[in-house]
């Protein structure tokens, strides 16, 4: 057996093993580390969208997947094991017979980027980290109907003067990033003829379109881009909005209007 053959098979024993010991507790920052080489070793180099800043697990899962940049996927494999091992749960190559049933490693061994998307992550492990947002509704929470996508209790707290189109949340966000991370056009659409500055900058420089686009809201962002929203402003990691979405995405919030400089 080649040792390219014996990393695959530590690397599925591995694998089978975590997974079919569901009770097994591990801390989120091992689950990370676990998915990123997973992912990795079964598809390659990150090739997906990084999600919104509010979408907290998926974020952190595309950032331990996203870091570890260009390392081949027998690098990965390896430090998928290296992981497991000294994570002390009863897994151990020592224990991995080398003549287990190849079949299975073959079979497991094929996923790639045809059958490996974020759609139908075979991996599920990780589904349990303890990263989301609570959302505990108060009255007159103008913050939380624009994520619910309220429209006429923002408006009737809007023309009450009870809060400012423009005010930001204990996140550094505006009601418009919001309405645009959710996709609720109506709000965008209300907010915006109410005054709201259509290129508030949160507190990570992202512009309400950097919103739209990251979640891939197109109505939210091609409603943006025909309103004026500019698309040269860049968030603290160097990004436009556009930069945040693939190619396609990009053209058909744009493709009525063509005359604009972008």
């Amino acid at each position: 057996m080649s040792e390219t053959d014996i990393l695959t098979t530590q690397f599925n024993s591995a694998y089978t093993y975590l997974n079919n010991h569901s009770n097994i507790k591990l801390s989120d920052e091992i689950k990370l580390k676990l998915y990123g080489t997973y992912k990795v070793a079964t598809v390659g180099i990150c090739n997906i969208p990084k999600p919104s800043l509010l979408d907290f697990r998926n974020r952190a899962k595309w950032d331990a997947w996203n870091e570890l940049g260009d390392i081949s996927k027998e690098e990965a494999k390896q430090r998928y094991i290296d992981i497991l091992e000294q994570a002390n749960v009863g897994w151990s190559r020592d224990h991995v017979d080398d003549d287990e049933n190849l079949s299975d490693a073959d079979d497991n061994d094929k996923i790639d980027n045809e059958t490996m998307d974020t759609s139908r992550d075979r991996w599920t492990y990780v589904s349990t980290l303890s990263y989301g947002e609570e959302e505990i509704e108060t009255n007159n929470d103008i913050f939380l109907y624009a994520k619910q996508g309220k429209s006429s209790e923002i408006s009737g707290i809007l023309e009450s003067g009870e809060a400012d189109v423009n005010d930001k949340d204990d996140q550094g966000l505006s009601l418009l990033h919001w309405a645009c991370d959710r996709g609720h056009l109506d709000v965008v659409k209300l907010l915006i003829e109410k005054g709201a500055d259509i290129n508030i900058l949160s507190d990570g420089n992202e512009t309400p379109l950097h919103y739209a686009c990251i979640s891939e809201h197109l109505d939210c962002a091609r409603y943006l881009y025909k309103n004026g929203a500019n698309i040269s402003l860049k968030d603290e990691d160097g990004l436009t909005a556009f930069e945040h979405c693939n190619l396609e995405f990009k053209n058909l919030i744009i493709q009525e209007y063509q005359y604009r400089v972008y």
